[in-house]
C-alpha cells in the first residue's frame, strides 16, 4: 500500500485506478448518505478522485490510513461546497420547496429509511454521524478528517443520534432509530 501511495503521488494513472477501485464505492455511499441525492453523489465521487489525482503530490505521508482520511476529507469538503450551493439555490428560489423538504413520510425499506432520515439531519451532525455509524471510522479518524477535536466529534455524533431519536418515531411512537 505504501508503494501504491508513492506511485499515486508521482502521478501514476494505474495507481489512481487502483485507489479508485478501493475507495470509489465507499466514497459514493458516504456522499450519497450525506447528500441524499444519488446523482450528486456520483458527480462528487468523480470530482473527489479528480482532486485526488491532481493533488496527490501534496499528501504528506505514505501511511494508508492517512491517505484514506485525506480522500474522505476531499469528499467531505466537496459535499460542504454542495450544501452551500444548495442553500443559496433555496434562498434564491423560495417557491421551490418540495414535499420532501416539508414533511417526512418514511419508507419502510431499511436503506430508504436511513437515506431519508439522514437527509433531514442538520449538516453539522450528518457527516460525523455517517462516518461513525455507516463507515465505521473511529472518533480520532473523524476528528482528523473534519479538523475538529475528538471531544467535539463525539458530541456531534451524540447530538445527531439524539436529533434522530427525538424527531422520528413510527405511528405508535416508537423511534425508528
Amino acid at each position: 500500500m505504501h508503494d501504491l501511495i508513492k506511485q499515486l503521488k508521482s502521478g501514476n494513472e494505474a495507481a489512481l485506478k487502483e485507489v479508485m477501485a478501493m475507495y470509489k464505492k465507499p466514497i459514493y455511499n458516504y456522499l450519497n448518505l450525506l447528500l441524499g441525492n444519488r446523482q450528486q453523489a456520483e458527480e462528487l465521487t468523480q470530482d473527489t478522485f479528480v482532486k485526488v489525482y491532481f493533488k496527490a503530490h501534496t499528501l504528506k505521508t505514505d501511511h494508508p490510513q492517512a491517505c484514506k482520511a485525506w480522500i474522505y476529507t476531499i469528499a467531505t469538503n466537496l459535499a460542504r461546497s454542495e450544501f452551500r450551493k444548495n442553500r443559496l439555490k433555496k434562498i434564491l428560489s423560495l417557491g421551490d420547496v418540495n414535499a420532501r423538504q416539508v414533511s417526512h413520510t418514511p419508507d419502510f425499506e431499511s436503506q430508504m429509511i436511513v437515506e431519508q432520515l439522514l437527509a433531514h439531519i442538520p449538516e453539522k451532525w450528518r457527516a460525523p454521524l455517517v462516518m461513525k455509524e455507516m463507515d465505521n471510522f473511529s472518533f480520532s479518524e473523524i476528528a482528523e478528517i473534519l479538523n475538529k477535536p475528538v471531544g467535539t466529534v463525539k458530541s456531534l455524533v451524540f447530538r445527531g443520534k439524539e436529533y434522530l431519536k427525538k424527531k422520528y418515531h413510527d405511528p405508535q411512537g416508537v423511534p425508528y432509530v
